[in-house]
């Protein structure tokens, strides 16, 4: 195990109205707002929301294309609703172009866009599978098995060309072949993981066991475990910045934020989150419930939804501090970022 540098915290008071930090923020974030089954697309620069479009029943994740002009959301539903179908955004119109039916591919929660910006991967939960959908054609090209149950979230390193779900029942990683739409193998890892993220170069997957209160750093290569963060609440998301630097964490359990190396794995700041005007809905009482994370292309920014707020935070990746908040629709989840600004007709 690798030393661990002495962590800083510090307490974050969240800005009650956008403001404008640092002036090179720019682009938009799209938002899945589970409570509202609506998506927020927001402005970057001013932090004001562009548009707020009509999604399918309690959406969870999103992905936008390497092109920035897609924006691709899992309508996965809720206890009184099974989820079945994709919502398709042009995000420069800040408009929907399509709702894909996904039929018997139930509970579509993680998802990524492949190489070409036409082909989507999606987990479908109920079915243990990864599902291949075209959405220019409208259909889906092909499935795979992930032969494990409940797999949740998806994630790949910057090539898109190795895929790992995670699994929640089973505590194991399956991990796909992008291009030859194979299973390669079943790595187990931990009880009850959800969270996950992949180093842009694939040699390590970052992942949370809600279970176990901790994040394991599992070498790509190998399937053993490298590391182990400790003490968390629950570990509920990752992500690792494109450039290999910095990972981010978070806790919505603890209202925290961890910030890490991703090349030494030392840890380098958690920020604790106030949750002054926390709904009282919210999943996790007296927490901002910090839940959704994405990563701006340029290593930059970090977006991360807060989900007992309504808000999105923006981070600072090279301040490592908290410079603006944004609002969003009720239960912010899932979150993307493209680099294109979104303009409502």
């Amino acid at each position: 195990m690798r030393h661990r540098r002495l962590q800083t915290i510090v307490t974050v008071f969240l800005l009650s109205s956008p403001t404008i930090v640092s002036g090179q923020e720019s682009g938009t974030i799209i938002v899945a707002n589970m409570s509202e089954n609506s998506v927020s697309l927001i402005d970057a620069a001013t932090r004001e929301t562009v548009a707020t479009l009509p999604s399918g029943p309690s959406p969870h994740e999103v992905a936008v294309s390497e092109s920035g002009e897609w924006a691709i959301i899992t309508n996965y539903g809720n206890a009184d609703r099974v989820g079945n179908s994709l919502t398709l955004i042009h995000v420069p119109d800040a408009k929907i172009e399509a709702i894909f039916d996904l039929s018997v591919y139930e509970r579509p929660h993680g998802v990524i866009f492949l190489p070409g910006n036409s082909v989507v991967a999606i987990t479908s939960e109920a079915t243990q599978r990864v599902v291949f959908y075209d959405i220019i054609e409208g259909e889906v090209v092909d499935t795979v098995s992930t032969a494990q149950r409940a797999s949740h979230m998806l994630a790949a390193d910057l090539t898109r060309s190795t895929l790992f779900t995670t699994n929640i029942v089973d505590g194991t990683i399956s991990e796909i072949d992008g291009v030859t739409r194979k299973r390669k193998r079943i790595i187990p890892v931990a009880a009850f993981i959800e969270g996950i993220a992949v180093s842009p170069n694939g040699d390590r997957i970052w992942v949370g066991s809600n279970r176990e209160r901790k994040v394991l750093v599992v070498d790509a290569s190998t399937g053993e475990i490298e590391h182990t963060f400790e003490g968390f609440g629950f570990p509920y998301r990752m992500a690792v910045s494109p450039d290999g630097r910095l990972a981010v964490l978070s806790d919505p359990m603890k209202s925290k934020i961890r910030i890490v190396d991703a090349q030494t794995l030392e840890e380098l700041k958690t920020i604790l989150l106030s949750s002054d005007g926390a709904g009282a809905e919210a999943e996790f009482p007296g927490s901002a419930s910090p839940e959704g994370l994405v990563i701006t292309p340029d290593s930059r920014y970090a977006y991360i939804s807060l989900q007992a707020l309504s808000k999105v935070a923006i981070l600072d990746l090279e301040s490592l501090e908290i410079i603006g908040t944004a609002r969003t629709g009720g239960w912010p989840d899932g979150i993307g970022y493209s680099p294109l600004a979104a303009v409502a007709k």
